[in-house]
């Protein structure tokens, strides 16, 4: 593999895999949101490359792979987020409705004259 292919080493390379999986899976537990699961698979999919360096169909298609991974995480994040988006606005919506509702309930205060 050319040395200006790839601007950092192979063992940094690793490194920054290792870390960057831990941390999308670590989100993944905590929040649940599907794009960073897909994350956790395209980051260390990159190293499919250091199989055969010379091989130029393994090296597009681990390069096709990761365009694709990539691409369904943003379609997931985006769809994921506008769920949620939704989900609070009703709620949201939900919540005032209720307040109303309990407000209309209260009886009116009557004051002297």
């Amino acid at each position: 593999m050319e040395p200006t292919m790839f601007p950092i080493s192979q063992d940094k390379h690793l490194i920054f895999c290792i870390l960057a999986t831990l941390l999308f899976l670590l989100q993944f537990v905590r929040t649940k949101r599907w794009y960073q699961l897909v994350m956790a698979i395209a980051i260390p999919a990159s190293l499919l490359i250091y199989v055969q360096p010379e091989n130029k169909t393994i090296y597009f298609g681990v390069g096709i792979l990761e365009v694709v991974l990539l691409l369904l995480a943003l379609i997931l994040n985006i769809v994921q987020s506008a769920k949620i988006a939704k989900a609070e606005k009703l709620a949201e919506a939900e919540a005032d409705t209720a307040s109303t509702a309990a407000d209309a309930a209260l009886p009116v205060a009557e004051t002297e004259e």
